[in-house]
């Protein structure tokens, strides 16, 4: 809903000016800590083993790679395979089956001596390009729908979603051979093991590379493409360069969907070469939107709290933010029990071996219930009233806590596929690799937006924004 009152703007604080300082220090400071943090942690883990405090067993696995004799070949040796109403039982069974510290599936990579950073490492980049990709969503929506009362917010957007370069420079470690290999099972496949023999043309580091490398030369490209646009307007105010985005934007919605399923199958997915889902690109695309305009509702409020925005952007706006935290919640919830509710109901062990292996303990089971009440109950009770959407303090709790469990979710995502879910493999090593990714996050973050005004003061749909009312 649009209103004809005018905003006088000639006093609005548009620039960081000595805000940008500020926040690359506190930035950096973050990531200092976390990586002396994470350095005495490494001094202090036992190194007996890739996961420290389990054991030289799993190191013996991961020495063994495909060696394993009972993995030889788990269909045809497979008398329950054929049985779907057997999976629930079979596979109880068979993920739990371990002998001198070898596990039977042959669904899951155990890393080598010292790299149990990896999976932890993994996390954090994929936390971070989550919601780098929603920010460019947010950008390339606007544009598509031709939207009036996020111009004031598309900046922020435009900003963040530079990152990408520094997220490019994060994934080269683990496109390293040694890295790859204690990630994904498919690098070193166990002897007859078809399944992943058949995806071998796909599933191969050389190709899996070239992939990698082409997402990020569409995302930086498009990210590059819609900021450099949007500051010459700023200097030329020339309609015509919305127009030109808009043209360009449809391609880019193809380009984007294609990238962000492919690149969650690859990042992801690939944990288990096993598994599949047709639903899982879905899936991690919901947690970029929600994870985005979570991380946007904290921005803005940190803005508005240094004097930064305060006219342009209002508490019809937070709304509106609030209210999409609010639906992709639903979202997420909705993607994430549909696609449980027909594997369950399938009973296919090729489909539901993924969730056996996240119930195998209790731990496990735990967390999941966790993810069902915090990542959506909590929120969606939370964030349903307006008035929580329209107050920064209440914003920030509920966005806050939605970027947490946003993190827990792809913990879950992850880190089950050590252990073969046997063991709950938590270490505080996980979060001060989180921490150090978030502070070179922020620090990155606010040197690409410095600079350059956070409005958008010459985009010809501004006044649309600036008179926005929710209905």
């Amino acid at each position: 809903m649009m209103s004809h009152s005018h905003v006088d703007l000639s006093s609005e604080q548009t620039m960081l000016d000595r805000l940008w300082p500020l926040a690359w220090k506190a930035g950096a400071g973050l990531a200092i800590f976390g990586v002396f943090a994470t350095l005495i942690l490494v001094f202090i883990t036992p190194k007996s083993g890739g996961d420290a405090g389990h054991g030289p067993g799993a190191a013996q696995v991961s020495d063994a790679h495909g060696a394993d004799e009972h993995a030889a070949d788990p269909h045809a040796a497979d008398p329950h395979a054929a049985d779907p109403h057997a999976a629930t039982e079979h596979a109880d069974h068979g993920a739990a089956a371990h002998s001198g510290g070898h596990h039977t599936t042959g669904h899951v990579s155990e890393p080598p001596a010292g790299k149990r950073w990896v999976y932890a490492y993994l996390i954090g980049v994929v936390y971070f390009l989550s919601i780098t990709l929603g920010s460019l969503f947010f950008i390339i929506i606007h544009h598509l729908v031709r939207a009036g009362w996020s111009t004031s917010l598309r900046r922020l957007a435009e900003g963040t979603s530079r990152n990408f370069w520094l997220l490019a420079l994060l994934m080269i470690p683990l496109l390293l051979p040694e890295n790859l290999s204690a990630l994904y099972k498919w690098m070193h496949p166990d002897a007859g093991d078809e399944l992943i023999s058949v995806k071998a043309i796909y599933l191969n580091q050389t190709a899996f590379t070239i992939r990698i490398l082409a997402y990020f030369f569409v995302w930086i490209a498009l990210s590059t493409f819609y900021h450099r646009l949007s500051v010459k307007q700023d200097e030329t105010g020339d309609p015509k360069l919305s127009r030109k985005m808009g043209v360009v934007t449809p391609i880019a919605v193809l380009l984007f969907a294609i990238t962000v399923s492919f690149a969650s199958f690859d990042l992801l997915m690939s944990l288990d070469a096993h598994w599949f889902s047709t639903i899982f690109g879905i899936y991690f695309f919901a947690g970029c939107v929600l994870s985005w305009h979570a991380f946007l509702a904290l921005k803005v409020i940190w803005l508005q709290s240094n004097g930064r925005l305060t006219k342009s952007v209002t508490p019809e706006h937070l709304q509106d933010i609030g209210k999409m935290v609010f639906a992709f919640t639903v979202f997420w919830a909705y993607i994430g029990f549909s696609q449980y509710m027909l594997y369950w109901y399938g009973n296919v062990p090729e489909e539901t071996s993924w969730y056996l292996r996240r119930q195998a303990i209790p731990a496990w089971g735990i967390w999941g219930f966790f993810l069902v009440f915090g990542h959506f109950v909590a929120p969606f009770l939370f964030m349903l009233s307006k008035h929580v959407k329209r107050k920064r303090t209440t914003l920030a709790i509920g966005a806050s806590w939605v970027l947490i469990v946003h993190w827990c979710d792809l913990y879950y995502l992850v880190m089950p596929q050590l252990h073969d879910g046997q063991k709950f493999p938590f270490q505080l090593m996980d979060v001060t690799i989180f921490l150090t990714m978030g502070g070179v996050y922020i620090a990155s973050t606010a040197w690409f937006l410095r600079g350059h005004s956070l409005l958008a003061k010459k985009d010809p749909r501004l006044h649309e924004a600036l008179a926005f009312h929710n209905a």
